[in-house]
């Protein structure tokens, strides 16, 4: 939501990385995992 509806890339890759650090029993993992590398500029395969 913050990514895509109200353009707050910083503060979307910011839930995201304390998602896949501190809940990575989460199943919203893999996909904020992605996310996250994404905004972080990581090339994703």
């Amino acid at each position: 939501m913050y990514l895509r509806h109200l353009n707050a890339p910083d503060k979307a890759k910011a839930l995201y990385k304390d998602l896949v650090f501190n809940h990575a029993d989460s199943i919203y993992f893999v996909e904020a995992r992605k996310q996250f590398r994404r905004l972080r500029g990581d090339a994703i395969n």
